[in-house]
C-alpha cells in the first residue's frame, strides 16, 4: 500500500515535507504571503505542532518592514484517512499600522522539473477541455480571472512522474502524481514555475485585503492529494470529498431522480399545466422529483424574459403560473412525486425592481472596469447606461445576505421544495468595489463568497430536508470551496452523450458520484448544434445509452415525458427502477474510475469509452460506443480481489456468468448483443 505523508520541519523558518513511501516529493516553506506585493516565506521562531493526521505551524513573517507584524497561523488536515491534505492559512496584523495583503498561498511546493504537468480549460459548452500535457521545467500559470472558478479554467493542476511520455516529459526513477486544487468559487491561481515551484491560492489579481492593527483574514484553502498515479489521486480525492466534505443527509443520500423542465420548454412554453402533466407522468414511472427551473417569477407577462428580472423572487408571472407558488408545489406533489425550483438568488436583471428598491446591495465595480478578456463574459442581462453595474447583490454587504437568505428560504417555504437548483449565469470579474458594504476595494469578491457559502449553510439549518443543487451557466463554479455547503454539482448545461462523458472524465478529478449531478441527453428547444437530435426517429438501443451515459452519478432528464412514445416511456421507467435498485447504492458509497483514454467533443479522443462505478466489493462497468467508434469485443475492469468469485451480470439482459477475480482482470468480460446495442452496464458482485 502507498504511504503519503507530510512533516513539518523547523528549519529555515518553517519547512514542509512531502514524502511518498520514503521518497521526498517536495521540501520548500509551505506557504507564500505578500504585503503591498513584497513577498516572505519565512517565520521567526516557528512553533510546530503535528501528528499524523494534522499540522500546524505559527509565527510571524519574517524580514517585514519597520512598524510591520504578521502573525501567521498556518495548519495542513488529513481528509478521512485519505493521502488528501486541506492546507488552511489565517493572517494576522499584529503590527502598528494598517498593512495590504496582496496574496496569500496556503501551498508552496519545490517538487524539482521531472513532473509531467496536466490541466483543463473550461467554457460554457466546452467544459473540461484538456490541455496537452506540459513538463514541469516551463513555467505554466493557471488561473481565473471571471470571479468564477471553473469559467476559463478548472481549478485543478496534475503533476505525475514515472515513465517517460512519447516526448519524454516525466522521466524519473519513483513514480508519483500530486494533484492542487484551491477550494475557492472566485478568482483563484495555480503558478508552476519553471524547474517546479508550486504556488496556489486566492488569485492575487487586483487583490489586496487590508488589514487594520488587531484584524484577521482566512485566505481560501487549497487541497493536495498524493498517489503514485494520478488515477490513483482521483479516486482519493472523491473518496475524502464524499467522507468528509460534502454535507449529506438521509434524504441527499436517498439519490432521488429529478425531472426538470428546462431544456425541452424553457421559459416560453412553459406553465402549470405543463409542469402538473409531467409531474404525473414522472410520478409513474418512478421519478421522485419534478423541478421548475426559470420562468416561474416576475411580471405577469407570458413572453417575459427571465434573465431581465432576475431578483425579483417575490413576484411570480401569474400569466404561465396564475394560481400562484404555493398551489403550483401543492400540484406537484398531488401529482405523487416532490417539488423542487430553480432560483438564481444572487443575480440581479437589468430591468428588475430589485434595483431600484435595493440599491444597497448591488454589485458595483465603482471604476466601470470590464471584464479581463482571457475569457468570453457569460453575464446576461447587464445595462449599458450603467457600466458599473455587475448583475449580482454583493453578498459581502448585510443587505445582500439577507435578500439571498430570505429569497431562498421563502421559496422553501412557500412551494414546499426539496430540491433547490441554485444557478449563477454572472462572471463577476473582480468583484465589488464599493467601500460601504463592509468590505474594501480590493476583496469585495472574496466577501462575496465568503457570505454565499455562510448563507448556504443556514438555508441547509432552516431546511434540512432539501437537495440543494450548484449549477452556473452549467458549470462554470465547480469547485472545492462550493462543494463543501452543497449537496450535488451540476456539470454542464449541454448534456449529449459525447460531450457528457468528456466532462465526467475530467471532473472525478476532484467530485465523487454521489456529487455530481448531470442530465441524459435532453430534448433541446433551443438550437445549440451539438444537443440536436431528431428524437421522432430514435430507437431505444440509442435512448438506452443516452440514459446510461448519466446513470453513473445522481440522475435526472430533462424531457418531454408526456410526448414520449410507449417503447421510450417504458425504457426510462425500466432505467429509472435501474439506477434506484442497483446503481444508486454504489453512487452513494463509491468512486468511479476511468478505464479507457477520455472521449472528445467533435468525434475525437476515445470512441468507446469505459468507466467503472466501485463501492466495496460491487461494480458496474459503463462501455459506451460513440459516433465513429468500434465496439470493442470485451472490457476489463479493475481493482477486484483476485481471490474473490464475482456473479457478472449484464444490467439489459439478465444474463451472466460466475468468473474469479483473477480471471476478470485477465480476460475481461466479453460484449455481447446485437449490431445495434451501443452501451452495456455490467454488475460484478462478489459471492460469499
Amino acid at each position: 500500500m502507498t504511504r503519503a505523508t507530510l512533516r513539518l520541519l523547523p528549519h529555515d523558518g518553517g519547512t514542509l515535507t512531502l514524502d511518498l513511501d520514503g521518497h521526498v516529493l517536495s521540501e520548500a516553506a509551505p506557504l507564500l504571503v505578500e504585503i503591498e506585493r513584497r513577498g516572505y516565506s519565512a517565520l521567526i521562531e516557528p512553533i510546530i505542532e503535528q501528528s499524523d493526521d494534522q499540522l500546524r505551524l505559527r509565527g510571524h513573517l519574517d524580514g517585514t518592514a519597520a512598524g510591520e507584524r504578521v502573525d501567521v497561523d498556518w495548519s495542513a488536515r488529513r481528509v478521512a484517512d485519505q493521502p488528501v491534505w486541506e492546507l488552511s492559512m489565517v493572517l494576522r496584523n499584529d503590527g502598528e499600522h494598517p498593512i495590504g495583503i496582496t496574496r496569500m498561498d496556503p501551498l508552496a511546493l519545490a517538487a524539482g522539473p521531472a513532473w509531467r504537468t496536466h490541466s483543463y480549460r473550461s467554457a460554457w459548452g466546452d467544459e473540461y477541455r484538456a490541455v496537452p500535457a506540459g513538463h514541469a521545467g516551463h513555467d505554466l500559470s493557471l488561473e481565473s480571472r471571471a470571479g468564477r472558478s471553473s469559467q476559463g479554467t478548472v481549478p485543478w493542476l496534475g503533476l505525475e512522474r514515472g515513465a517517460a511520455d512519447a516526448n519524454g516529459y516525466g522521466a524519473h526513477d519513483h513514480r508519483a502524481a500530486v494533484a492542487v486544487t484551491p477550494a475557492y468559487s472566485g478568482n483563484w491561481h495555480i503558478h508552476a514555475m519553471a524547474g517546479g515551484f508550486v504556488t496556489a491560492g486566492i488569485s492575487p489579481w487586483l487583490l489586496r485585503v487590508e488589514l487594520a492593527p488587531g484584524e484577521s483574514v482566512t485566505a481560501p484553502g487549497v487541497v493536495i492529494a498524493l498517489g503514485e498515479t494520478l488515477d490513483d489521486v482521483a479516486v482519493s480525492m472523491q473518496r475524502a470529498i464524499a467522507a468528509d466534505w460534502m454535507p449529506r443527509t438521509e434524504f441527499t443520500d436517498s439519490l432521488p431522480v429529478e425531472w426538470n423542465h428546462w431544456w425541452p420548454y424553457e421559459d416560453q412554453e412553459v406553465d402549470e399545466a405543463v409542469i402538473a402533466e409531467n409531474a404525473r407522468v414522472a410520478a409513474s414511472i418512478g421519478i421522485e422529483i419534478a423541478t421548475v427551473d426559470a420562468g416561474w417569477f416576475g411580471t405577469a407577462d407570458p413572453t417575459s424574459v427571465w434573465s431581465e428580472q432576475r431578483g425579483d423572487w417575490s413576484s411570480v408571472n401569474t400569466a404561465r403560473f396564475p394560481s400562484g407558488l404555493e398551489a403550483l408545489g401543492q400540484s406537484i406533489r398531488d401529482a405523487g412525486v416532490l417539488p423542487g425550483m430553480w432560483i438564481e438568488a444572487e443575480a440581479v436583471g437589468a430591468h428588475s425592481l430589485l434595483r431600484a428598491a435595493h440599491p444597497e446591495a448591488m454589485a458595483h465595480s465603482v471604476e466601470g472596469r470590464r471584464h479581463d478578456h482571457q475569457y468570453r463574459l457569460m453575464t446576461e442581462s447587464l445595462d449599458p447606461a450603467d457600466p458599473t453595474f455587475l448583475g449580482y447583490v454583493c453578498m459581502g454587504s448585510p443587505a445582500g445576505r439577507e435578500h439571498v437568505l430570505e429569497s431562498m428560504s421563502t421559496l422553501i417555504s412557500t412551494t414546499g421544495a426539496r430540491w433547490i437548483k441554485l444557478d449563477f449565469n454572472i462572471d463577476p470579474d473582480a468583484g465589488c468595489t464599493r467601500t460601504d458594504h463592509g468590505h474594501g476595494a480590493g476583496d469585495g469578491l472574496l466577501r462575496h463568497y465568503e457570505g454565499l457559502y455562510a448563507v448556504l449553510d443556514e438555508v441547509r439549518e432552516r431546511h434540512p430536508d432539501i437537495v440543494l443543487e450548484a449549477c452556473s451557466s452549467g458549470g462554470l463554479r465547480i469547485d472545492l470551496g462550493l462543494a463543501r455547503h452543497v449537496h450535488g454539482m451540476f456539470l454542464s448545461d449541454p448534456d449529449y452523450t459525447e460531450h457528457h462523458l468528456q466532462v465526467l472524465h475530467g471532473v472525478r478529478n476532484l467530485l465523487p458520484p454521489v456529487g455530481i449531478l448531470h442530465w441524459s441527453w435532453s430534448q433541446w428547444r433551443g438550437d445549440y448544434p451539438g444537443s440536436q437530435y431528431d428524437w421522432t426517429s430514435i430507437t431505444t438501443d440509442a435512448f438506452d445509452t443516452m440514459l446510461r451515459a448519466a446513470m453513473v452519478h445522481r440522475f435526472g432528464v430533462s424531457l418531454r415525458l408526456p410526448e414520449l412514445s410507449p417503447d421510450l416511456l417504458a425504457r426510462l421507467a425500466e432505467h429509472v427502477r435501474l439506477y434506484q435498485q442497483v446503481l444508486a447504492p454504489l453512487v452513494r458509497d463509491g468512486v468511479l474510475r476511468t478505464l479507457t483514454p477520455s472521449p472528445v467533443r467533435g468525434g475525437f479522443g476515445e470512441r468507446a469509452p469505459v468507466f467503472q462505478l466501485s463501492a466495496g466489493e460491487a461494480h458496474v462497468v459503463l462501455a459506451i460506443v460513440l459516433d465513429g467508434g468500434a465496439r470493442p469485443d470485451h472490457v476489463t475492469p479493475q481493482a477486484l480481489d483476485t481471490d474473490r468469485r464475482y456473479r457478472v451480470t449484464d444490467l439489459a439482459t439478465g444474463a451472466g456468468h460466475e468468473a474469479s477475480g483473477d480471471e476478470l482482470l485477465e480476460s475481461g468480460i466479453p460484449l455481447s448483443g446485437a449490431s445495434s446495442v451501443t452501451s452495456w452496464m455490467l454488475h460484478l458482485a462478489p459471492l460469499d
